[in-house]
């Protein structure tokens, strides 16, 4: 394992998305803490409107950005801490493991457990949510720690899915959140650079400034703003559900009662690209609809079973 320390300093975001690019393509597993500005970062395969008040973000000027991986949206500013973990081991493992160091870290300071799919939790309320990748090189587990966040900005700025807050009993996404700050009462400087300090026990590196240019010059995919913005669907038909993975959104184009196109949107946590699954489901027809039940959706989408599928995409006929 090796500890890539980085100048504490802000960045944007893609600068941190094309990092994890780069060290994917090296055989090690990696650690790094990062610093970011006022932003929004939704998932992979979210629909930005649906997830964000766009009006709210012009007007105080707060980026928006689309990581490589699924989940649902978050806020985050300069108080609100990243961190990274690159490896080759398995999903389960990454989970037990790694945020397993975030718990052992935090313990100086407070006790926090796991909950759910992918959150930590103090007094039963939410201060971090991880999301997870894989690609043929390796996976990522990318997370974040409220420290001292905008907790008003957070609520203003996000607009999640009335399915998604009803699932968890709550009424507001600011209603489940917590800072840390008023529990550890140290300052971000301080709080960061002992994050710092805890990961150094593992090997630690530097980035050379011909890799910083490396890793800069693939910011431009994730700074694209067709990347980022996506194309609104315009099917004629949308059908959504919650299920215990994330919510699952279909947009499908029917002609005839057949299937000529499929959009799959949601904060589910995506395992293959999903244009494979996409070009399976076109095709199909109101008479051969038991054709879904063979596709086996959990090879893309985590979770979900054949049955759920069907059961979706049934309702659009």
């Amino acid at each position: 394992m090796k500890f890539v320390k980085l100048d504490i300093k802000q960045r944007i975001d893609p600068f941190y998305f094309s990092l994890e690019e780069y060290l994917l393509e090296k055989d090690e597993q990696y650690i790094f803490i990062w610093d970011v500005f006022n932003s929004v970062i939704i998932g992979k395969n979210q629909l930005l409107h649906r997830e964000v008040q766009l009006d709210y973000l012009k007007e105080n000027n707060i980026k928006v950005y689309r990581r490589p991986s699924g989940g649902g949206a978050v806020y985050n500013d300069y108080c609100c801490i990243k961190y990274r973990f690159i490896s080759k081991r398995p999903k389960n493992e990454m989970y037990h493991i790694f945020l397993g160091l975030i718990k052992d870290f935090l313990k100086e300071y407070i006790e926090v457990c796991f909950s759910g799919r992918n959150d930590l939790l103090f007094n039963e309320m939410k201060f971090s949510g991880n999301a997870y990748y894989q690609t043929k090189n390796g996976h990522v587990l990318h997370g974040t720690i409220l420290y001292d966040t905008d907790l008003t900005v957070l609520k203003n700025v996000l607009n999640p899915s009335k399915l998604k807050l009803k699932s968890k009993g709550i009424k507001s996404v600011k209603s489940r959140v917590t800072n840390l700050k008023p529990y550890i009462n140290l300052s971000r400087e301080e709080f960061r650079k002992s994050m710092d300090n805890y990961f150094t026990k593992f090997e630690t590196i530097t980035l050379t400034n011909d890799e910083i240019l490396e890793v800069e010059k693939r910011m431009n995919h994730y700074n694209d703003y067709n990347y980022i913005y996506g194309k609104n669907p315009k099917y004629k038909i949308e059908i959504k559900e919650r299920f215990p993975y994330g919510e699952v959104i279909l947009y499908l184009d029917i002609l005839n009662e057949k299937i000529i196109d499929v959009e799959i949107y949601g904060d589910f946590f995506e395992k293959e690209p999903l244009d494979s699954l996409k070009i399976k489901i076109i095709g199909t027809t109101k008479n051969d609809l038991e054709k879904i039940m063979k596709l086996e959706p959990s090879q893309y989408i985590e979770g979900m079973s054949n049955k759920d599928l069907y059961n979706l995409i049934r309702k659009g006929f």
